[in-house]
């Protein structure tokens, strides 16, 4: 009869020849690669663009939460700094009050005015004069975020307990006691 089929080369590297032109490799059905050979069984479109949005939805949910609580802890940290800065200044006016107050023996009227602003980082705030046995503190504070700074003053003059609310406040001498008071 005639002479054998010629030999060729299969679809890839590595593959047996074909199987007397029947189109399918000796090694292909073998190895699970034949009529099925590119589909992608058991799977569907709809399902993988489903997973897909879950998953991109986790990822920014969590981005989301995580960038949350970073704001709020940084602003926390500025309205915690800026009170400290706010009571520094108060403090170091309550100070000049009471060497004014010493340095006219018979001082009748005196009264350091304060510009403080009315809100930090868009909280209100308070300020408290507070007593802790011989020790004098100003007690700043704000609700949201709930945060509180203690200032120790030093003075010779006693300072009156009391409370105001920040922006422009007042430190005046008041013979009668004699005390100083902070005033809003």
């Amino acid at each position: 009869m005639g002479s054998p089929p010629p030999r060729r080369r299969g679809r890839f590297a590595g593959e047996a020849t074909t199987d007397r032109g029947k189109g399918r490799s000796a090694l292909g059905a073998l190895a699970g690669v034949g009529r099925f050979a590119g589909a992608n069984r058991a799977q569907s479109t709809t399902l993988e663009y489903t997973l897909a949005l879950a998953v991109a939805s986790l990822v920014v949910t969590g981005l989301f939460v995580a960038a949350g609580d970073f704001v709020t802890q940084q602003r926390t940290e500025v309205v915690r700094t800026e009170l400290g800065v706010v009571g520094q200044q108060l403090a170091g006016d309550v100070v000049a009050a009471d060497r004014l107050v010493r340095a006219g023996a018979s001082t009748q009227t005196v009264a350091v005015n304060a510009s403080l602003p009315p809100s930090i980082a868009g909280s209100h705030y308070n300020v408290a004069v507070t007593h802790a046995g011989s020790e004098q503190w100003l007690n700043l504070s704000t609700t949201n975020p709930s945060v509180s700074v203690a200032i120790r003053i030093e003075t010779e003059t006693p300072v009156a307990a009391g409370a105001v609310s920040g922006g422009d406040v007042s430190v005046v001498y008041d013979p009668s006691g004699p005390h100083l008071e902070v005033r809003g």
